[in-house]
């Protein structure tokens, strides 16, 4: 089936819109649905779409306008109060993903630069799900929500600065300036939100992202992914899955019973760290284009990302009825 590029991008933005509310219904990460929608209509299996210069380059602007609105949706004033909470959680629920992913790679053989990225991939949290879940538990406003909140944001900001530095500490084919620019858009829209109202620009960037660009760039991924490999890699998969979701856990946990939460709120907090979701999708996708992640790697990841987001709530939920 022989698309328009017009055609293309009109079929990737319906398809991947209705994949997302079908997975909201679901009650998954819209994201979830968007990424199997890429999967179903990209080279994988119905070939209806495929990736290209514009494709990539709208992809490449949707990422920007997400990294913008999340810094616009960052309240720095609440992070400041409840910081010891949420930095020493934030802090931990990077670390133990970040050093266990760069060992396992690094035992699966690949080198150490890779490995790094890896572990940054990884170490990033998507907070979308877990406040879907906080709200309807009508735990937002708790201790555990504004902990999980808190850290998330400073996972975020974390995950940035560690591809920054990757940047500066390994280079790398098609690294440079324009890999920074996520890291640039961020901090703009937090500084924004904390010298000027930013509702109406977050609701004007949240109309134009929701319904073309980011279900463009999320769409995209799946379009990279190819499921020929995946006998082969299934094991990887399952490993790396539980290696996502013990790193976040126990890793957010730790951090969480150091600042004094107790246990049951810890493990809550370390619940709703697990989900990685967008922030991740963005680092591995900075990863493929400047060829430090391969194609195989890359789809065997988002993977382990879906993964990640359904498994979040199924955890989430239970441990916030003991709190």
């Amino acid at each position: 089936m022989t698309l328009s590029l017009l055609g293309q991008l009109i079929i990737l933005i319906i398809v991947t819109l209705i994949f997302g509310q079908i997975s909201k219904k679901l009650g998954l990460a819209q994201v979830v649905g968007q990424l199997f929608a890429g999967i179903i209509i990209g080279p994988a299996l119905l070939n209806w779409v495929v990736t290209g210069s514009v494709v990539e380059s709208l992809s490449e602007i949707g990422v920007l306008l997400l990294m913008f609105t999340a810094g616009l949706a960052t309240d720095m004033g609440q992070l400041k109060r409840h910081l010891k909470g949420a930095s020493l959680t934030a802090i931990w629920g990077v670390i133990v993903p970040l050093v266990l992913f760069s060992v396992v790679a690094v035992i699966l053989g690949y080198a150490f630069h890779i490995a790094v990225f890896w572990g940054i991939v990884f170490a990033a949290t998507s907070i979308s799900i877990t406040i879907s879940v906080l709200s309807e538990s009508e735990q937002l406003g708790s201790q555990v929500g504004v902990v999980v909140l808190g850290a998330a944001v400073l996972d975020d900001i974390i995950a940035l600065l560690l591809v920054g530095g990757y940047v500066l500490l390994f280079g790398g084919e098609g690294l440079g300036v324009s890999t920074l620019l996520p890291i640039i858009v961020f901090l703009i829209g937090a500084i924004l939100n904390r010298i000027t109202n930013v509702e109406k620009i977050e609701k004007i960037a949240n109309v134009v992202g929701d319904w073309t660009l980011y279900p463009i760039f999320f769409g995209s991924i799946g379009l990279h992914i190819s499921l020929t490999g995946l006998k082969d890699s299934w094991l990887l998969i399952i490993v790396l899955t539980i290696l996502a979701v013990g790193t976040k856990y126990y890793g957010a946990q730790w951090g969480a019973r150091l600042a004094d939460l107790d246990k049951s709120s810890a493990r809550a907090v370390g619940a709703g760290m697990i989900s990685r979701g967008e922030m991740a999708l963005v680092v591995a996708q900075i990863g493929l284009q400047a060829n430090i992640i391969a194609e195989n790697i890359f789809g065997d990841m988002v993977i382990v990302i879906i993964m990640s987001t359904i498994i979040a709530p199924l955890l989430l939920r239970p441990l916030l009825k003991h709190i």
